[in-house]
């Protein structure tokens, strides 16, 4: 390579078959076939110059690695190709090194036929002649992109942490911590905001490539369920990945303004601490709608780690010092240990790395010596590799561990190749031996986590299913069968609520432990995702098997795990299956233990099911009931019935209840009975509720417009609708859009409501609701078992007579004295009584001699549509 000192570079020139000639005079003794043996397995790229650093000669791994035809390179030509901001630097490098004729090394960025820039790092020493005089230069090249983007990533991150240890100001820290992730994802303009659980909002950290503007905007962002991709973050603990902003309905309120500034994606990650708090977000927006990689996403979790140091401002010396070593360790190169061997494959030269990593002498390694600092566990194959290489001269790759000086293993791949003569006979093998410890961990680690479960080191869902398609297909015969546990924990989600998730954790772990305790060593332990487990039991002989390990399992999880003093709940319901015929497929499988499951939590919980046939009838009934309340709420089928209520005491209307219908094109109006399954699933019971709120709530409106007293109009809520914390306020928001007031609506809920899963939200929806004046009723009241705590912890303003106790008045005198209890009950604690079902005049009569208030029921009038409210209210004339 030559340098013009006046103008920098002389111009690139052909490489002349003078040149090489000149190579040769310089050092006749250069043999070209070991030339070429030794390039061709070095990873480095080898090139060769004449005294004035005018390339004349480049290996062949330059045209793979960049692209180019080599006479591109050859002169000066390979300079064009050097990054300019690296230019001056290796410029004065290599002025330096011709001046002194003194070894130089150089990293630098090379540019490739694609355009892109990969880094490499040139070396070259002179040869000289016996007079002195520089004869020509040797020199290598080598790709060392990769290491030295995880070095830059790594000196960004130490720069972090030095800045968190240092205790610089926190916007500083996040701002540069951006930068970082920002350099780490192509195109991406990151932001951290600060999580302010007190107020429920989200505050700006630092986002130095967002527009001020933005930031400002987002300041104080309310965090919750619909918040944008951060604030839903923060409310759900989980990564909220939104593609494409313009599409994604959690961006409905700030998406014209991200659109004004050219955000069309955001993808946003909780930042949790140690001990479980949320303590902000970091997010990545991008230009365009963007989808994120497995690449990036990893790169997001390690900036993610670094932003919850830096929240927690916590850093102790050996933190410091982990750090800093794995700094130190994942920046070294391990140079290559170079070998040689005869024929035969006995060793004759060896670099004396080798001797220093091993800590063998020279003399101990030469011949086969060297076999005996290789793991005992990979000798037989290492032996049996390299002895099919010689004898079919085919080329060595192979790993194995190798002994160091102080007695530890380390992971090396060795490559050899042969040279040959002209006959094709073997003169000598080249080989080199790399350390690949490092990456073999890696690769190891990675494929342990690709399978296993990283909190309980139980399988995981893939590996389940390869072992459950293992299990199937090796029944040794017609008389065995596999069998398959499934299970889930009965109150991890109440023991996260109350206790935190540390103590989740702790029980999951525990219920993992049990499990292997009670497994056979055949058996495959799984965990599926959240509470659900899974045993696979192979080769068994029936149903029978799979009951026994039921019943021990649940025996086993009669005992809490004791924690910190308290007690936590570890039992399970379990559903099981076993496999019929040989033909049977894992999702088959599987499929009927978790309908037995099912099965064993709505029947009651700890308990164990084994699958039978009936149980899929059931669930093809009900996966129809769904599709049908699908096509319901899509169709706009649904649409309320008004059945009124009147005053016994005077006979006036009280107001109406609303009851559900479904217009079915050509069956007519149904009856409710079809879709039911569809009021416990949270996605429907929540559309169907939302569609028959939108009808009567312009009924009402429509009926006050028309000067029409309807009175309160009831409404039926399922327990699916509270189980997103946010009812009463949309129930609020469709009165105050409809400008109906509060005063016409009244609420009527089941004691089925209370017992869900979701009390809490329950009582905050009724209280806020009664505030605002609408009225709560307790409908089928006297069925359930927890009646009168409900009438004292939440809001009842009546109670309604399940029509099961009205049927029975005439005939029953148990059902009559508990009528007349309830209607007791509601005077004395203030409370309106309604009596349901009531169908003749004379279960009227009685009702009214046992001062009931309201009544509803055939007899008065039966369930109408919207269109015939009107003449009904008109025309009635009272009881």
């Amino acid at each position: 390579m030559h340098w013009n000192e006046d103008v920098g570079l002389a111009s690139a020139r052909e490489t002349s078959r003078e040149d090489l000639l000149l190579t040769q005079r310089i050092n006749p003794s250069i043999d070209d076939s070991l030339y070429q043996y030794a390039f061709a397995l070095s990873r480095q790229i080898p090139w060769l110059a004449d005294s004035d650093g005018k390339v004349v000669q480049v290996g062949p791994g330059w045209a793979e690695w960049i692209g180019l035809p080599p006479e591109q390179l050859v002169d000066n030509g390979w300079v064009k190709l050097v990054h300019p901001d690296d230019l001056p630097r290796l410029l004065q490098s290599r002025r330096e090194s011709l001046a002194s004729g003194s070894p130089y090394q150089c990293e630098y960025r090379i540019r490739t036929a694609d355009g892109a820039f990969r880094w490499c790092r040139s070396s070259s020493a002179a040869r000289r002649d016996d007079t002195g005089a520089i004869a020509f230069w040797y020199g290598t090249t080598e790709d060392i992109h990769d290491r030295k983007e995880a070095e830059l990533t790594l000196q960004g991150q130490a720069r972090v942490l030095e800045m968190v240890a240092a205790g610089q100001a926190l916007g500083d820290i996040l701002a540069a911590l951006c930068r970082l992730a920002e350099a780490q994802l192509p195109g991406a303009r990151c932001s951290v905001l600060l999580h302010d659980p007190e107020h429920g909002r989200l505050r700006h950290g630092a986002a130095p490539g967002l527009p001020a503007a933005y930031n400002a905007a987002v300041d104080g962002l309310r965090t919750g369920p619909v918040a944008g991709s951060c604030g839903t973050a923060v409310h759900t603990r989980s990564s909220v990945i939104v593609t494409d902003i313009a599409s994604d309905p959690l961006w409905a309120p700030w998406r014209e303004l991200a659109l004004s500034h050219h955000l069309r994606a955001c993808w946003s990650k909780p930042i949790v601490s140690r001990s479980g708090d949320v303590l902000g977000t970091f997010a990545s927006y991008y230009d365009e709608p963007r989808t994120p990689t497995c690449d990036e996403m990893e790169r997001m979790e390690a900036v993610l780690h670094l932003a919850a140091l830096a929240l927690e401002r916590q850093r102790d010396d050996a933190a410091l010092r982990e750090s800093e070593a794995h700094h130190r360790h994942s920046v070294e190169l391990n140079p290559q240990i170079s070998w040689t061997a005869d024929p035969q494959g006995n060793l004759l030269d060896v670099s004396s790395r080798w001797c220093d990593r091993t800590g063998t002498a020279m003399d101990d390694a030469l011949g086969s010596g060297w076999t005996r600092s290789l793991h005992p566990d990979d000798l037989p194959l290492t032996l049996d590799r390299w002895s099919r290489s010689l004898a079919t001269g085919q080329e060595l790759d192979v790993d194995y561990r190798l002994r160091m000086a102080d007695g530890t293993y380390r992971w090396f791949r060795s490559r050899a190749a042969a040279r040959r003569a002209g006959d094709g006979t073997v003169i000598r093998w080249y080989g080199t031996v790399e350390d690949i410890h490092d990456r073999k961990l890696t690769e190891e680690t990675l494929r342990w986590a690709a399978h296993h479960d990283d909190l309980t080191g139980l399988a995981n869902r893939r590996l389940f299913r390869e072992r459950l398609q293992q299990a199937l297909d090796g029944t040794s015969g017609p008389s065995r069968a596999t069998g398959l546990l499934v299970m889930d924990l009965d109150h991890l989600k109440q023991i996260n609520d109350r206790f935190g998730h540390d103590a989740g954790d702790a029980l999951l772990k525990e219920f993992a432990q049990r499990l292997r305790s009670v497994a056979d060593s055949a058996d495959t332990i799984a965990r599926l995702g959240g509470d659900e487990f899974a045993v696979i039991l192979p080769e068994i002989a029936g149903e029978g098997d799979v009951t026994r390990m039921a019943d021990t399992i649940l025996a086993r999880m009669q005992e809490p795990l004791k924690r910190d003093g308290k007690l936590l709940d570890c039992r399970t319901s379990i559903g099981g299956a076993v496999s019929v015929g040989t033909g049977m497929s894992p999702e088959e499988l599987q499929k009927q233990a978790d309908l037995a499951l099912y099965r064993s939590k709505t029947s009651g919980r700890g308990s164990f099911r084994m699958f039978v046939a009936t149980m899929r009838e059931e669930s093809q009934r009900t996966a129809s009931a769904l599709d049908v309340a699908v096509r319901a709420v899509a169709s706009d089928w649904i649409v309320p019935f008004y059945q009124p209520k009147v005053m016994l005491a005077t006979g006036a209307l009280s107001g109406f209840e609303a009851l559900l219908r479904w217009h079915h094109p050509d069956g007519g109006i149904q009856s409710p009975e079809m879709i039911a399954p569809a009021f416990n699933d949270t996605e429907l019971g929540t559309a169907i509720g939302e569609r028959m709120r939108s009808c009567i709530f312009r009924d009402i409106r429509g009926w006050l417009d028309a000067g029409l007293d309807v009175g309160r109009i009831a409404i039926n809520v399922s327990a699916a609708e509270f189980r997103r914390d946010n009812y009463a306020e949309r129930v609020l928001d469709d009165l105050r859009r409809m400008e109906v007031p509060a005063r016409c609506l009244e609420v009527e809920v089941t004691e089925s409501v209370f017992l869900d899963s979701g009390a809490e939200y329950v009582e905050r929806a009724l209280r806020a609701l009664c505030a605002e004046g609408v009225t709560i009723a307790l409908d089928d009241f006297g069925t359930g078992y927890a009646s009168l705590s409900h009438l004292k912890r939440f809001p009842v303003d009546a109670i309604k007579i399940d029509r099961t106790f009205v049927g029975g008045l005439e005939t029953d005198a148990d059902d009559a004295a508990i009528v007349r209890a309830l209607l007791s009950l509601g005077r004395n604690l203030g409370i309106e009584v309604v009596a349901e079902g009531v169908e003749t005049a004379f279960q009227a009569t009685l009702l009214q001699r046992m001062s009931c208030d309201l009544v509803q029921g055939y007899h008065f009038g039966r369930p109408m549509p919207a269109g015939n409210v009107p003449h009904f209210v008109t025309s009635w004339v009272g009881v």
